[in-house]
């Protein structure tokens, strides 16, 4: 049998062109690129525009179709030539009565993890050296084995200044995955982990979008050079995070390279990668519509048709002035509406 493939088409900010109607073929969209890079639409079995309000008795098959940046010239048997036709990648064959789920996935900003330490009570003391070791936990093959560990030896006995100078210590340190911040008057040090470049500053980053989870002790050294903990009670120390967050553009990013080996690119060691241009936008975010199903196929056996569950990702951009998701979601909620799951209507806050 077929595996599970899955599909993402990715859509921008913008409001829908104003040739892409009710009824438009793909010709017609196409055609001088009258649908728009980045712009998604509903189309019916004939690959024309689904109507706003259209139900499965009047198309019992759906397609989304994504505009892409790509162009290009055409000339027919006629010799005449059209110019600056747009590409555009549709998504596998929705069919009504094969909708498993259709659901919504809406945007959550990610948050890094942090430490906040009450040292509240402590009497720092001169010429003792303190310890602050953080274990990093994110590192999945090998989790509590990465460590960086900070000393510092007191030349204050005021709490203020010892905590100032603790989180300058680790601030100082150019590899640190983690920020220092002390607040006088407070007795609270906090550590917020840092953003992991390898895998949120590009496109072409190799590594999968992560974060940085940590665990950290404080200890200072005896007479004896032993190493004592300075945690004042169980509660000095709170966590929060991290929160990994739905629809962030590394999280797009890395679905789309995922699903690049569905459409032809498999190999990932050649260098320079041979591959699609990339459709994730840089510090976009982005809502979620997942729609489960099956497809129907001929099979190997020719003893007729069989079904393959396929999952089709539409990753739209949170908008700020573009219409194009309310657009979207006239032509899917009442065809979905529509279908024998009866799904209910998607929304989203924006």
């Amino acid at each position: 049998m077929i595996h599970r493939t899955d599909k993402i088409l990715i859509g921008k900010d913008i409001s829908r062109d104003a040739q892409v109607v009710a009824g438009a073929g793909i010709k017609t969209l196409v055609a001088s690129s009258s649908i728009a890079d980045g712009e998604l639409v509903v189309l019916d079995k004939y690959k024309k525009v689904l109507a706003a309000g259209a139900t499965i008795a009047d198309s019992d098959t759906i397609y989304i179709c994504q505009g892409t940046s790509e162009t290009f010239d055409f000339t027919n048997e006629a010799g005449t030539t059209t110019t600056t036709n747009r590409k555009v990648i549709f998504s596998d064959p929705i069919q009504g009565q094969h909708v498993r789920t259709y659901s919504a996935v809406p945007y959550t900003v990610k948050a890094e993890e942090t430490a906040t330490i009450d040292i509240t009570g402590m009497v720092p003391v001169v010429g003792t050296e303190y310890i602050v070791r953080i274990i990093y936990k994110d590192i999945k093959e090998h989790p509590g084995q990465f460590t960086q560990t900070y000393r510092y030896i007191s030349t204050t006995a005021t709490l203020d200044t010892f905590g100032a100078a603790i989180a300058a210590k680790i601030n100082a340190h150019s590899g640190r995955r983690v920020n220092a911040t002390y607040t006088s008057g407070t007795d609270a040090l906090l550590l917020t982990a840092r953003e992991i470049s390898e895998c949120c500053t590009a496109l072409t980053d190799i590594d999968e979008f992560s974060m940085v989870e940590f665990e950290v002790f404080f200890n200072y050294a005896d007479a004896n050079g032993n190493w004592q903990s300075w945690v004042m009670t169980d509660d000095t120390i709170t966590y929060t995070g991290p929160t990994y967050g739905n629809g962030n553009w590394e999280q797009i990013r890395d679905m789309e390279k995922r699903m690049l080996g569905y459409v032809g690119p498999l190999n990932r060691t050649h260098f320079p990668v041979l591959e699609p241009t990339m459709r994730t936008v840089v510090d976009s975010t982005y809502h979620q519509i997942i729609i489960e199903h099956d497809v129907e196929y001929r099979a190997p056996n020719n003893q007729g048709y069989e079904l393959t569950p396929v999952t089709t990702v539409i990753a739209c951009v949170v908008p700020s002035s573009g219409t194009q998701l309310a657009s979207l979601l006239m032509q899917l909620n009442t065809w979905m509406n529509s279908t024998p799951k009866a799904f209910e209507s998607l929304t989203f806050a924006v």
